[in-house]
């Protein structure tokens, strides 16, 4: 599934409870030591049951605990790399080193992403988008930016994007789709009150939905049809949010992309026409 083992559990780590934050502390701090076990060994390590590891391996994403420790091991192989995944900025840094260290942060938080995706994830993604006629996008604050990026570039497929900038905007919205549209709704923690009110609301009209968010097994996890992760974290002088925008927006153009080759006929003819359109308003030199 992935090899940035430590960004996936930390993903998940603020909404685990009991048995299963103390299995993620164990796996965090004994990276080496956890690949080599079993899982009947590692249930004794973590003072927990064979059934409780099971579950915090597919809480993560994975089918069983094999696929788990077999991410765990190649993540521990590349563990110098990936101590590294985010730089932070020192004083001292050249104005080009701290450049560089931002640049190397926004590659890592994409690389970090791609690696949690899976084939089935985006399968699924796919065939929901390509199922309808529509595509609604739903962000607030920072995540209202990759809401409105998804609408610009879903202008140029054979589906019908929606998008509103004001929260109350979008909950008129979401109350009034219809079944042959499909949502996108992106939120950074997936605990905000309004984000979670909107998706609420699709999944009352039956609108499948697509949520973009930082954290698994957050609240919005629970109530979309299908969860795309975007890896991010925090330093000194880059918020976490940041670097999850730019994941974020790649997520966007994943889905663009893949319904574009999906509906390629269809596509290319709207990209023709809305190219010819633009060059209109060009200047001829």
């Amino acid at each position: 599934m992935q090899n940035n083992f430590n960004m996936l559990i930390k993903s998940y780590y603020d909404n685990l409870t009991g048995t299963s934050k103390d299995i993620a502390d164990y796996l965090l701090e004994n990276p080496q030591t956890s690949s080599a076990l079993t899982i009947t060994d590692l249930a004794k390590k973590t003072n927990s049951s064979i059934s409780s590891i099971s579950r915090f391996a597919k809480k993560l994403g994975f089918n069983s605990f094999q696929e788990l420790k077999i991410n765990l091991l190649t993540s521990t192989t590349d563990k110098k790399e990936s101590n590294n995944l985010f730089q932070e900025i020192n004083s001292d840094d050249t104005l080009k080193e701290m450049a560089k260290k931002v640049f190397t942060s926004n590659v890592s938080a994409l690389n970090a992403t791609i690696d949690t995706l899976t084939q089935e994830q985006l399968q699924l993604a796919i065939e929901i988008i390509a199922s309808k006629n529509s595509i609604a996008f739903f962000g607030l604050g920072a995540s209202a930016i990759v809401a409105l990026d998804g609408y610009h570039k879903f202008l140029k497929s054979d589906k019908t994007p929606l998008f509103a900038n004001d929260f109350h905007m979008q909950l008129m919205m979401a109350t009034t789709l219809r079944s042959d549209t499909c949502a996108v709704i992106i939120s950074h923690s997936g605990e905000n009150k309004d984000a979670l009110k909107l998706a609420q609301k699709l999944h009352e009209k039956k609108i499948k939905t697509i949520g973009i968010t930082s954290y698994g097994n957050s609240s919005l996890t629970k109530i979309v049809d299908l969860t795309l992760l975007s890896i991010s974290e925090e330093t000194n002088y880059q918020d976490e949010a940041l670097h999850a925008i730019i994941a974020q927006i790649s997520l966007i153009d994943t889905l663009f992309v893949l319904t574009a080759m999906k509906d390629d006929k269809q596509t290319t003819d709207v990209f023709k026409e809305i190219r010819e359109t633009i060059n209109g308003t060009r200047l001829n030199k």
